[in-house]
């Protein structure tokens, strides 16, 4: 039985082709081969260029916080300024639109016409709001002070404005002196 199995063997060894079917597999192997060492190149360029980036990028980076900080609370500060002149135009123009109600001061509207003409009979409001006092006085809006906001910077005198770190009262008058210091 041995002596039979070895001659099938034999018989399949001479005429089968090795070659020609193995020829695929190591033809995928080498290109598998490749794939992987060109991935390994890959790999090491990322693992260089990272290692630049902590050396060099990253520490410049770093260096840029302060600047950028400044950068966020110079917006920090001109977002509560603007904050605060819309609030003081809402007040200025609320006060002249009530000036112009006591003055009868026609708007260029229809609504204004068609109120001033009183088609239905519907009487005028008597207590009308006013920007008079108690004493009968015109109290005009307390406006904001540019000073409080912006002071020049230290670096380069007059160029260059940075918000103010101290609280200013909206409630103090708009004067046109000078700066205070």
């Amino acid at each position: 039985m041995a002596e039979d199995l070895e001659k099938d063997y034999s018989a399949y060894f001479q005429t089968s082709n090795l070659d020609q079917e193995l020829k695929p597999l190591i033809v995928g192997i080498d290109r598998m081969m490749l794939r992987l060492e060109e991935f390994d190149n890959c790999l090491e360029l990322v693992k260089a260029d990272s290692a630049v980036a902590l050396m060099q990028h990253i520490p410049h980076l770093l260096a840029l916080r302060p600047d950028l900080n400044a950068l966020c609370d110079r917006i920090d500060g001109l977002e509560q300024f603007v904050a605060v002149v819309s609030k003081n135009l809402d007040a200025v123009e609320k006060q002249v639109q009530i000036a112009e109600e006591e003055l009868d001061i026609p708007d260029k509207t229809l609504n204004v016409l068609l109120k001033s003409l009183n088609f239905f009979g519907k009487p005028k409001p008597t207590d009308r709001p006013t920007n008079r006092n108690a004493a009968g006085a015109y109290e005009p809006v307390p406006v904001f002070k540019t000073e409080h906001f912006f002071r020049p910077s230290p670096t380069s005198p007059g160029a260059e404005v940075q918000p103010a770190q101290d609280n200013a009262s909206p409630s103090d008058d708009c004067d046109t002196g000078t700066p205070e210091k």
